[in-house]
């Protein structure tokens, strides 16, 4: 077993804690624990959100209910509305009830502390999904302070930047599928053979219709392509290169410098980019130091022996406790390293035991900073374990008692079949016109009786304008919004006022409108299998609540709650 000190596996070059910030590894156990959660859910928890479990003085403002003990607050209810309104502005939940929110808070606080009753707040999957979160935020913490932080980006970085990456070069290309038809094609243009007449005759690229010709920024070409181009200067023909399975040839006709009049333009474009490209190297930086500070060691014996690509020979490796590589006492075993490479799509061994080092050295140094103990972090914890015991406690007592059979389901089915419709279709005509006059000119001619149809033939731009304007049947969802709204109002055979669409104006026509057809059972079972679950978890647990209610002491502070209420609407 060999220590390592540094990266050891040549060609290794992402900017790694950026993507463990977005990523944190394929740990089935937790990713089937957080997806059952957000299933669940979507199909229950309705506007709910965890209360922090207080006892004492209330540290998150105004009490709003105290629920055996245990206090409801002013934040519980403010992050319940975000969740509920997707983060927008608090203002457009004016119209709710923001009773009926505290009320989904006892709810929650009953659920949750029945969960701690029943001891899952110790279950194994529970506490595993937690640590990944503080791991996860851990992380994120970490980027922050020692990437983001360091990270600062200049005027001069800005201007520097833009005129290297606008520059703009006029290009010819000429694409073709083997290397002896590309040196074929140079050895033309030596002999003085004209560039664009060859790209014509011969590039497989989109470009040789304008014989080769393109215009692009540097910071839009291919690397391959911007490096040949560099040494070039105009009127000079690049050596043939090899792109993926194609080869090129590139001439270089003009180039220009970025317009300093339109840097304003591109400003935040360019502020993100160089940004990016900061932290990154920064962050490649951080890692190297952290795994120089790390003790690292990959047995390369065994690694050598694990052969991934051969499933019958990898296969033993499968329950393997072999350590295949160890940071600061973490171990990466021969099975699980086999379990990781389905997730790393054909990737080396190498490689992937290379990786889980770089993401072990940052998670390890994450949880060392102790991030977890800072007041407001510990908060986001204490909310999460109590969404996820919601859900421990949905999966452990509610799920079981859903009694689901193919005749239940077929039952579901006879009793709510318009629910299973088919949307609601419409057979329209339209015609579309490029300005706002002709679509008003159009629209008089038809109020004084010209022929629709007619019309669309003659003046419509669009593609149903041959058939007539018939755009056939159509569900809202097909439409652009501007005439899901027309068509709404519209009885069979009435023409929609003028609006717009896209660049273009239009009016349409409603020929016949039909009711959404109740679809077989086979054909919308899986829907009837939600609609049947979702239905039950509800009745099930209402029931539950309503229980766990009558023998909680629940008090609600109905001034306080109106008050917010009062605030939130202004």
């Amino acid at each position: 077993m060999r220590r390592i000190r540094s990266r050891v596996y040549g060609g290794y070059h992402v900017p790694v804690l950026r993507r463990l910030v977005s990523w944190r590894g394929p740990d089935s156990a937790v990713s089937r624990l957080y997806a059952a959660a957000v299933c669940l859910l979507l199909l229950y928890a309705a506007g709910g959100c965890a209360p922090l479990l207080q006892r004492g003085d209330a540290v998150g403002g105004r009490v709003l209910a105290v629920v055996d003990g245990r206090r409801i607050t002013e934040e519980d209810l403010r992050y319940s509305l975000q969740i509920a309104h997707r983060r927008e502005d608090l203002s457009s939940a004016g119209e709710l009830s923001l009773t009926g929110f505290v009320q989904k808070l006892i709810d929650d606080t009953l659920i949750i502390e029945e969960a701690r009753r029943m001891g899952l707040d110790q279950d194994p999957r529970v506490r595993k999904s937690v640590d990944a979160f503080v791991l996860r935020e851990s992380v994120v913490r970490l980027y922050a302070e020692e990437v983001s932080s360091r990270v600062s980006v200049s005027e001069e970085d800005l201007r520097r930047y833009y005129k290297k990456n606008y520059e703009t070069f006029e290009l010819g290309i000429i694409e073709v599928g083997s290397k002896e038809e590309a040196e074929g094609i140079l050895e033309q243009l030596g002999k003085g053979a004209d560039f664009r007449e060859l790209a014509a005759k011969y590039s497989t690229d989109l470009t040789a219709r304008n014989g080769g010709d393109i215009v692009l920024t540097r910071r839009s070409m291919p690397p391959d392509i911007g490096d040949a181009v560099a040494g070039l200067n105009p009127g000079e023909v690049s050596d043939v290169m090899r792109i993926r399975d194609k080869f090129y040839v590139v001439k270089l006709y003009s180039r220009k410098e970025a317009p300093d009049e339109k840097f304003d333009d591109v400003r935040n474009a360019v502020e993100k980019a160089v940004r990016k490209q900061k932290e990154q190297a920064r962050a490649d930086e951080y890692l190297d130091l952290l795994r120089k500070r790390a003790s690292i060691r990959v047995d390369e014996e065994l690694l050598a022996s694990i052969d991934l690509d051969n499933r019958d020979a990898s296969g033993e490796w499968a329950d393997s406790s072999a350590v295949v590589a160890e940071v600061d006492g973490s171990v990466l075993t021969a099975g699980e390293l086999l379990s990781m490479a389905a997730s790393y799509r054909g990737k080396p061994k190498e490689y992937i035991v290379n990786s889980w080092v770089d993401r072990k050295v940052v998670d390890l140094e994450a949880l060392r900073r102790h991030y977890d103990t800072a007041p407001d972090l510990k908060s986001r914890i204490e909310r999460y374990e109590a969404q996820v015991l919601k859900q421990a406690f949905i999966d452990k007592v509610i799920f079981p008692q859903i009694k689901v059979s193919e005749q239940i389901l077929r039952d579901y089915y006879e009793e709510h079949g318009s629910e299973f419709a088919g949307p609601e279709r419409f057979r329209i005509q339209q015609i579309t016109v490029a300005s706002l006059d002709q679509a008003r000119e159009i629209l008089r001619s038809l109020e004084e009786g010209a022929d629709f149809s007619w019309l669309a033939k003659e003046r419509s731009i669009d593609s149903a304008a041959q058939e007539g304007g018939d755009a056939g049947w159509l569900v809202l969802d097909e439409l652009p919004p501007p005439a899901r709204d027309a068509v709404k109002g519209l009885e069979p055979g009435a023409v929609s006022p003028v609006f717009r669409v896209g660049d273009s104006y239009r009016v349409i026509r409603l020929l016949a409108r039909a009711e959404g057809e109740v679809k077989d059972f086979a054909q919308v079972r899986d829907a009837v299998f939600k609609a049947y679950v979702r239905e039950e978890l509800k009745r099930l647990m209402d029931r539950y609540v309503s229980r766990l209610r009558a023998e909680a002491r629940i008090r609600v502070y109905e001034d306080a709650v109106k008050s917010i209420e009062d605030e939130i609407r202004k």
